[in-house]
């Protein structure tokens, strides 16, 4: 039914206008009169819209994204959100779910559906991710190793949108970017507002560790509480690299010292606690 063109004038005919309207499905079980004139054209002329939807961006509605109905049950008008808003509002939820610090966007949109599989050594970290998403909270992170290029902050990315649709927080961050935000950050409330959000995020991914400058106080001050923290939090970790986990204890050893080999030795325990180690490949691309 198109919208009713009423001209209020001496001939207008408010019975004969409620008459029409009446004959409309939509307002089947509503009592029509001048109170309600009003509300009754609008539900007619949005649900009109909505057959003839333009999409989200250029809905013509009072409100995009919604139609005005009728609620039977309490006798009254309503707003209802259509499909494309309700997608949006889940879009929306989901991203305020998937914290990125220092990542480019290709990343934070990065679907696990698009993961090249070319390689054995790809299906197995494939099916790694997804094991660990079946098993969340019961399910360990990943230290996941490869050379440049193989796809592992792709990957992150991936699993940070697949736990965000299971309202799963995640934060993906590049650790050499982390730790300079860190070191600038030591006398002010930041410092200890980003410590609290790695502690605390349900799911936390490193990216690149291992190419940042390693100190003791990257190691023993900010590595080794935090992995400590989620160890005995039970709160998942996934760490990539490009080097594997033999070359990260070379990394961590600052000097050769028995005290400072024992620090990495605990340290790389910690790791061996909260991740399993997955090989993701040489480059692909």
């Amino acid at each position: 039914m198109d919208k009713l063109n009423i001209k209020v004038n001496n001939n207008f005919n408010l019975d004969k206008v409620i008459k029409e309207l009446s004959k409309n499905p939509l307002l089947t079980n509503i009592d029509i009169n001048i109170d309600n004139l009003n509300n009754c054209l609008i539900l007619v002329d949005e649900n009109n819209n909505c057959k003839k939807c333009p999409g989200l961006a250029n809905c013509p509605n009072t409100q995009k994204g919604y139609f005005t109905a009728y609620d039977n049950e309490k006798l009254e008008f309503v707003f209802k959100s259509c499909k494309l808003k309700q997608a949006e509002n889940i879009t929306n939820k989901e991203n305020e779910l998937i914290k990125t610090i220092y990542m480019p966007k290709t990343i934070r949109e990065a679907d696990l559906a698009d993961f090249n599989l070319g390689s054995e050594e790809r299906k197995n970290a494939y099916k790694m991710v997804v094991n660990f998403i079946t098993n969340y909270p019961n399910s360990k992170g990943l230290y996941l190793s490869g050379s440049y290029g193989t796809g592992k902050t792709y990957l992150l990315g991936c699993l940070a949108k697949e736990l965000a649709k299971r309202n799963i927080s995640s934060l993906l961050i590049y650790f050499p970017d982390l730790i300079r935000e860190l070191k600038d950050s030591l006398k002010e409330d930041r410092f200890s507002n980003l410590m609290n959000l790695l502690k605390e995020i349900d799911v936390l991914m490193l990216d690149d560790l291992g190419s940042e400058n390693m100190t003791p106080f990257v190691r023993d001050e900010i590595l080794g509480p935090l992995l400590n923290y989620r160890m005995a939090d039970k709160k998942p970790i996934f760490i990539s690299s490009n080097l594997t986990i033999e070359q990260l204890a070379n990394h961590l050893t600052i000097t050769n010292d028995l005290l400072d080999k024992t620090k990495t030795m605990r340290l790389m325990s910690r790791i061996s606690q909260v991740c399993n180690l997955c090989y993701i490949g040489k480059k692909v691309f």
